[in-house]
């Protein structure tokens, strides 16, 4: 069975970069406070402070998908060659990548690409909810939101298939559980040249094209309303002072 090589991730990866360069880059602070949707928006492809380096969920997620595409490309490799230990340890890593903490039933609050997958998907729909969202913002989450939900599912399913692939005694067995990781993870993380179902690469370029689209454009939220956005308590957002870092009401 054809599976894609490691350079290939890495050349998604390249072009990720280079796409994050130009959404991320901005040297002056934007005095004018940004609307809400463009901050909820912001913590999904620019910054969210929980996240990785503080990167954009949706960033985060397609990082942590290359990761373990490439991990479990690895694991095949060692399944074919008949090495159960070399196999059965990349397939940790890939499910570190995925979700951390799940081979050991125990709960993490690190960042895998299911979690930064699904914050990802929520931010967006804050976005599209509240007041100040454009016509383009809501037209376009609906739309990824019902697609990108896919994705945790397919998620979902790749989690079993590692928890059987721990389980395994068997390199013949693991050699199929192999195939089947590393096929699902292509699809998920997807590239420029991968077709067939919805990826986290078509769910960044889907949002990516929203933001070119917006009116007014849409520019890169500095950290400050990044990290302060508060839900207050009459239900309403707004940014904590500078001082508080957003006591004030419960951070987003």
């Amino acid at each position: 069975m054809k599976h894609s090589h490691p350079s290939s991730s890495l050349a998604v990866l390249a072009t990720l970069l280079a796409s994050l360069t130009v959404i991320s880059c901005a040297s002056v602070v934007n005095r004018t406070p940004p609307s809400i949707a463009h901050v909820h928006i912001g913590h999904a492809i620019t910054a969210w402070p929980l996240a990785p380096r503080k990167q954009g969920l949706l960033v985060v997620a397609e990082l942590k998908s290359i990761e373990a595409a490439t991990n479990s490309e690895l694991m095949l490799e060692a399944a074919r060659q008949g090495n159960m230990d070399r196999a059965q340890k990349y397939l940790q890593e890939t499910a570190n990548a995925v979700d951390p903490g799940f081979l050991k039933r125990e709960t993490s609050n690190d960042y895998g690409l299911r979690r930064a997958a699904a914050e990802a998907i929520t931010h967006l729909q804050l976005a599209s909810e509240v007041e100040d969202a454009s016509a383009n913002v809501q037209r376009t989450v609906t739309v990824t939101r019902i697609k990108a939900e896919d994705l945790i599912d397919r998620s979902d399913e790749l989690l079993a298939y590692l928890d059987a692939g721990s389980k395994s005694q068997s390199i013949e067995e693991m050699e199929i559980i192999a195939e089947e990781i590393v096929l699902t993870l292509k699809a998920i993380a997807g590239g420029p040249e991968v077709q067939g179902s919805y990826s986290l690469y078509d769910f960044r370029t889907d949002i990516e094209a929203m933001v070119a689209r917006e009116n007014p454009p849409y520019e890169t939220v500095d950290s400050y309303y990044l990290f302060n956005l508060v839900k207050l308590p009459d239900g309403q957002w707004g940014f904590g002072s500078r001082s508080s870092r957003g006591s004030a009401g419960v951070g987003y």
